[in-house]
């Protein structure tokens, strides 16, 4: 049994620390958000909003009940138990059905921001730029530690988090629009991996301001044709539909942006917002990435890992690619352009990559985009790959 006492906050030298103590397997352990004085008046310590996803959570992965002393919303609650456990129930059937007791409360609050996280992508840019073009426009850029910078935390992610924020509070500077960003240590309460759950870990960092949002847009990887629930589904982008469905209350709720869109209709509508011509970074921010930070140019991608490259190559597709020339290497792409093209069509034609698909057929509008020499690269790529298969074998 977890026990979850009532939250309080501190105040640290730089920030306020928002934070509840709860009880499990005999010690007690802390839960942390930690946010900008100037966004406090927005959070609330009578609503357990965004403990309660997080906790319940843990408790879901651990096959443990779990109690609140907190109110949540009423709305918040349902989803969760009726919608979100259900479904992450199908994910891990090996795991028991957990019991939650909480209070519940139709909270009076009166948000009316509309926000989302900008992490610098594709996917983020995109949910920034289509927004202006509907009804809900974006008003608060946001950037949570989430796991996205280190699955487990610790002060590796932690310093690669704040290095983002700096990056992102220049692009948000250029938009005109506030950035709120907030550190937490949930990734090492969690201990878990990112992808499977990381838009229930992103929206509970939205749900810590039930006085700002009202509308929060998440940045889905993939189209709602993808949608997939199932034990084999690894990644929560094949299910943030449900998500963003489970994590609403009375006064806040989850859009997903993108819903129908292609990665190449993204990008194309990426390459429409100028501030995306200097902030845009597609690029592995891993360790495994050996080309990380190492352009002689001092732009912000490689250009040689496989994200710039299935970027480079659509962009040069839809004939924006030179708008870009302050984030990805040209030099890089034009001297390995034939292959970057090979690549692309291997994933195309080999493994069937969808991305890679559009790729080729928005290239195809072009004549002469592709050229023979690139079915060689193709072709070699397939090669060495079958090699390295064969020798695996042995």
């Amino acid at each position: 049994m977890i026990k979850v006492h009532e939250i309080g906050s501190e105040t640290l030298k730089t920030a306020i620390r928002i934070y509840c103590d709860y009880e499990y397997k005999d010690s007690s352990r802390r839960l942390w958000f930690e946010v900008s004085e100037d966004y406090l008046e927005y959070t609330s310590t009578e609503c357990g909003d965004a403990f309660f996803v997080v906790l319940v959570l843990l408790a879901h992965y651990q096959g443990q009940d779990i109690s609140f002393e907190t109110p949540v919303s009423t709305r918040l609650y349902y989803g969760v138990t009726e919608i979100l456990l259900p479904g992450l129930r199908i994910l891990n059937p090996e795991l028991p059905v957990i019991n939650v007791v909480a209070k519940t409360q139709d909270f009076c609050f009166n948000p009316t921001a509309v926000g989302t996280a900008l992490s610098l992508g594709i996917d983020s840019f995109h949910a920034v730029a289509s927004s202006f073009n509907g009804p809900y426009p974006v008003t608060h850029l946001t950037l949570f530690n989430s796991g996205a910078f280190g699955d487990y935390g610790g002060e590796v992610s932690r310093s690669l988090f704040q290095q983002t924020a700096e990056s992102v509070a220049e692009a948000a500077a250029e938009m005109g629009l506030p950035l709120i960003t907030v550190d937490s240590n949930l990734s090492e309460i969690l201990n878990i991996s990112f992808v499977p759950t990381h838009s229930i870990r992103n929206l509970s960092f939205a749900l810590l301001f039930p006085s700002l949002f009202h509308q929060f847009y998440y940045a889905s990887g993939y189209p709602v044709s993808k949608f997939k629930l199932d034990s084999a589904s690894g990644d929560a982008t094949h299910y943030d539909l449900l998500v963003a469905k489970a994590l609403c209350t009375e006064s806040f709720e989850v859009m997903i942006a993108g819903l129908h869109d292609d990665r190449i209709d993204k990008i194309a509508t990426v390459a429409s917002f100028s501030p995306s011509n200097h902030h845009l970074n597609v690029c592995i921010l891993a360790d495994s990435n050996k080309f990380l930070n190492r352009s002689e140019n001092q732009v912000r991608n490689c250009s040689r890992c496989f994200k710039c490259v299935k970027t480079m190559v659509a962009m040069d597709a839809l004939g924006v690619l030179n708008n870009y020339s302050h984030v990805f290497d040209l030099e890089i792409y034009n001297s390995e352009r034939i292959r970057y093209l090979g690549w692309i069509i291997y994933d195309a034609k080999k493994l069937k990559s969808s991305h890679a698909i559009e790729i080729i057929l928005e290239g195809q509008k072009t004549p002469g985009f592709i050229p023979v020499q690139a079915y060689g690269y193709a072709f070699s790529r397939g090669r060495k790959n079958l090699i390295r298969k064969l020798q695996y074998r042995k």
